[in-house]
């Protein structure tokens, strides 16, 4: 919240992993987080940190929901949906219970619909986010005054071997 990053940069990065930890991708979002990270130049700690949101509390009632979304926005009818062969699913190969026609559609429904979730909540989180800070930053302006400090200290560096000022130090 002092840090020398703008209140926007913090948001989005804790944003990014919102959206990571509720995508599909369940055992890669820790890579995925760092991964965009690295790309959107964020704070990789809030990153990951943001991907936590993901846990095994939140994305089974995350994913049943992503699951009604996606078949709701492509158009898949429970009643049109081929059944799902469960006999072959829980009595033979894991791999060849997949093969039937069931599993497409449901498979697309699953990562259309939390895809587009994950995307909606983690804008969501950038806004209720960016607005948290800007109020803390309103609230306790000393520590604003010296994030903006550290933003001009880290934005232009003094020149090796000039003496800086006591009132000027970052601490």
């Amino acid at each position: 919240m002092g840090r020398e990053e703008s209140l926007e940069r913090v948001a989005a990065a804790i944003a990014v992993g919102v959206g990571v930890g509720l995508s599909p991708f369940i055992g890669f979002h820790f890579f995925l987080a760092i991964a965009l990270a690295f790309l959107l130049r964020l704070n990789k700690l809030d990153t990951v940190l943001g991907s936590l949101v993901g846990n095994p509390w939140t994305l089974p009632p995350f994913y049943a929901l992503g699951y009604r979304v996606g078949r709701a926005v492509l158009g898949f009818a429970p009643s049109h949906m081929p059944p799902l062969k469960w006999q072959r699913i829980l009595h033979h190969d894991f791999w060849v219970a997949f093969r039937g026609p069931g599993f497409g559609p449901r498979l697309a429904a699953f990562l259309v619909g939390t895809s587009l979730l994950a995307v909606l909540i983690a804008v969501a989180a950038y806004l209720l986010l960016r607005g948290a800070l800007k109020l803390f930053h309103r609230r306790y302006p000393r520590v604003a005054e010296r994030a903006a400090r550290r933003r001009e200290v880290a934005a232009f560096p003094p020149a090796e071997g000039a003496e800086s000022r006591p009132d000027e130090r970052v601490h």
